[in-house]
């Protein structure tokens, strides 16, 4: 036996309110709600020629923070002629990379001594020479400056991201402009064996102003900068300058010595104001002649010998394999 038939009418009205007002809005709040989600961590990977780094700018005074491989159109540009060979530029590039990131702090350098706040300085006698594109454009000229400026960001832009390291750490990458036809040893300058920066022969430097030069003083000058007794120089036989002279690795002059003084090569260099530590020196009536070789310290890559290798058909890999051996080329960010 069914309900009265007017109770059904009734029932399915009640059911149907407490569809509308419960169980409707609760079903409407749950599938509008947010859904929460753990994300898996999203990974960017990280452009090496977006780091900024922090560089002093000589010219205005001031640290500037720089995208690294901006930075480096302006060290190539500064550094070394945007005459020279693409492949020397880029083994440049690549030096200048290599110096720059073993000097950042973000990777543990020491940063720019002379100015904390930096991470390198624009000054080629405290790290490396840096100007704008902008104002090497305008020193090339109108007819030069655009394809000079293009030939340095090629440079760069072909080899982003490399850098020369050995045992896995990014290289002491130093550089000069000619050695004069054998680069030098780093204990010889600097005091401290390192195995990537030894004598190696460089012979294709014809092209360099610097190969060959002379530099002359008078006996009392050149007494004066070495702060040694006139009569010391005076008694000292035949045409010679030193009483004794001791070779570098690097065939150099390693060590001289006039009476009781005795002087290392880059401090003959630093103090009579020669080009290189490579130099032979003869007394003639009241002069002292030095004919010079080379320009730098002559430790790492020979810039005029990287472009004279390039000229004759090597690549930027095989440059810096020759100035720096034992070292290799990888990303500033492998495995």
């Amino acid at each position: 036996m069914g309900f009265p038939l007017v109770r059904r009418p009734l029932a399915g009205w009640l059911l149907l309110a407490f569809l509308l007002t419960v169980i409707l809005p609760f079903v409407l709040v749950v599938t509008r709600a947010p859904r929460l989600e753990v994300q898996p961590p999203q990974t960017v990977p990280l452009d090496p020629g977006e780091l900024p780094v922090r560089v002093y700018i000589k010219a205005a005074d001031r640290v500037e923070t720089l995208p690294l491989e901006t930075y480096l159109t302006g060290v190539v540009a500064a550094e070394m002629p945007a005459s020279f060979h693409p492949e020397a530029l880029k083994a440049q590039a690549v030096a200048a990379r290599t110096y720059t990131v073993r000097q950042m702090r973000v990777f543990g350098g020491p940063g720019c001594k002379e100015h904390p706040e930096a991470d390198v300085c624009g000054d080629p006698q405290t790290g490396q020479a840096w100007a704008s594109l902008d104002d090497k454009r305008r020193e090339w000229g109108w007819f030069q400056g655009w394809r000079y400026a293009r030939k340095v960001e090629d440079a760069v832009r072909e080899t982003r991201g490399l850098i020369l390291v050995f045992q896995g750490a990014p290289i002491d990458a130093v550089y000069h402009s000619t050695s004069g036809g054998r680069t030098e040893d780093a204990a010889a300058v600097w005091g401290n064996e390192v195995p990537y920066l030894r004598p190696v022969p460089s012979p294709d430097e014809q092209r360099s102003p610097h190969l060959r030069t002379t530099r002359s003083l008078t006996l009392a000058d050149f007494a004066r900068r070495l702060q040694v007794p006139a009569e010391d120089v005076a008694r000292l036989p035949g045409d010679r300058c030193f009483q004794e002279v001791e070779a570098s690795p690097g065939g150099r002059v390693g060590r001289a010595r006039i009476g009781k003084a005795t002087f290392t090569g880059p401090q003959l260099r630093e103090r009579l104001g020669l080009p290189s530590t490579w130099f032979t020196c003869r007394r003639s009536g009241d002069r002292v002649e030095f004919e010079v070789r080379g320009w730098g310290h002559g430790v790492g890559m020979s810039q005029y010998g990287a472009d004279g290798m390039a000229r004759k058909g090597s690549t930027f890999e095989q440059i810096l394999r020759h100035y720096y051996p034992g070292t290799s080329l990888r990303p500033i960010f492998s495995e």
